[in-house]
């Protein structure tokens, strides 16, 4: 595509001022998000159209909704862990299967977040443990 023809760069300008506002509704409804599998679903929902690929409005635009993402489905897992440290007993075993249950949901831009969590569940139980049995 030729961009010196003044209507093209116009077009592409548009196309990447529309991307961007779909980006931030993306943002919003993450934001407001309150399971994994929904983060991980809207994460993934949009992509970069590949006439918009050389625009860095719309590559920042994309990053900014996967790092919302990442921000909202970190928030959860230290809400569930929160959920855990706090239960006892059976409840806490049922607890836990559920979370990792949940967590099968962190996949696409967000499975690199499976093992941060994983290591925050055992740092969570390596800490309930020595409290417990002071």
């Amino acid at each position: 595509m030729a961009l010196r023809d003044p209507v093209d760069k116009n077009m592409l300008r548009m196309e990447a001022r529309r991307f961007a506002g779909r980006c931030d509704a993306q943002i919003l409804s993450i934001e407001r998000a309150d399971s994994l599998r929904e983060v991980g679903r809207l994460a993934s929902l949009i992509s970069l159209p590949y006439s918009l690929n050389a625009d860095d409005m719309s590559r920042d635009a994309l990053r900014m909704v996967q790092t919302r993402a990442e921000d909202r489905a970190r928030e959860l897992i230290q809400e569930q862990l929160h959920n855990l440290e706090r239960a006892e007993g059976a409840k806490r075993d049922n607890l836990k299967r559920a979370i990792l249950d949940s967590w099968s949901n962190l996949t696409g831009p967000l499975g690199h977040l499976r093992s941060w969590a994983q290591t925050r569940l055992v740092q969570v139980e390596h800490e309930s443990g020595d409290s417990g049995g002071s």
